[in-house]
């Protein structure tokens, strides 16, 4: 039994340092957040976003028969069912925002992509060490450059893709006629705007850091680094240096657009948070 007095209090502080309001307040602000979204949830249809209406049965048996060979699935189990249908209906389709910018990756992962090239959607360890991308085709090439991010909750980002595809510059592109070899550009739509004033708290992310000032040796030294430890087993230069990115308050989601998976239309093939500071040379996808 915890003695009363100062041992409960300090076991209390470690375990939940705000104050009871709050405490309350956060509570409050979560369940104002979880009414919003279950409404923009139940209203998504998978047709609208460019794909597939239906998943082959419920939602969640979709996920708990693949989460084994595609462990991204794994962050939305158990997750309410409108959750999981926007989860199924995204695996389902050919992007990859919940594979790479999804809280299934922790945040060592997502440090690890930007530092090391160390792609999340590849399971292959041996190609994911080198640097290998698990994803990559030459209809859909994919580089990591300057930055890494993710949203850090499957209900969040369930709510950002849903609401996202419901405002007008994300239903253009989406509603562009099909043209063969041409995509709609991407579309940036505030991060409060689709998560809530406290939205920024569901994101985090890292930086890869210039070298010699320059972006561009960074990237070539970092390139180096990789292919000498997957040679060699080891390196004669630094590791890249990363660092967190900051606060995404005031930052934006990009949506990018592709072909669908029927070559009719056009859906979201990635979507990420991208911080205020970040500048248009960083790449997140």
């Amino acid at each position: 039994m915890l003695r009363a007095g100062g041992d409960a209090g300090a076991i209390r502080l470690r375990v939940e340092p705000r104050s009871r309001e709050e405490y309350a307040a956060d509570l409050a602000a979560e369940s104002s957040f979880r009414a919003a979204g279950g409404e923009v949830l139940r209203r998504f249809e998978p047709g609208r976003a460019g794909l597939p209406e239906r998943v082959g049965g419920d939602a969640s048996a979709y996920i708990e028969a693949h989460r084994a060979e595609r462990p991204w699935l794994t962050a939305a189990a158990g997750c309410p069912a409108e959750v999981q249908r926007v989860f199924a209906a995204l695996d389902r389709g050919g992007g990859h925002a919940h594979i790479r910018h999804e809280g299934w990756v922790t945040e060592e992962m997502n440090r690890r992509r930007v530092a090391y090239l160390e792609d999340p959607a590849q399971l292959d360890p041996a190609k994911r060490a080198a640097g290998i991308d698990g994803l990559a085709s030459p209809e859909r090439p994919h580089r990591c450059r300057d930055s890494s991010s993710r949203i850090t909750d499957p209900e969040a980002f369930a709510v950002a893709f849903a609401r996202g595809i419901e405002h007008p510059l994300v239903r253009a592109a989406l509603d562009t006629g099909f043209t063969t070899g041409r995509v709609p550009r991407p579309v940036t739509l505030d991060v409060n705007s689709l998560l809530g004033p406290d939205g920024q708290r569901y994101c985090t992310g890292w930086r890869l850091q210039p070298v010699e000032g320059s972006m561009d040796v960074a990237r070539e030294r970092r390139a180096a680094w990789v292919s000498a430890r997957f040679r060699d087993g080891h390196t004669d230069t630094s590791r890249p240096d990363v660092r967190p990115a900051g606060t995404f308050d005031g930052g934006v989601v990009v949506f990018a657009f592709g072909p669908n998976r029927a070559r009719d239309g056009y859906e979201v093939v990635t979507m990420y948070p991208r911080p205020p500071k970040d500048d248009q040379q960083g790449d997140s996808r």
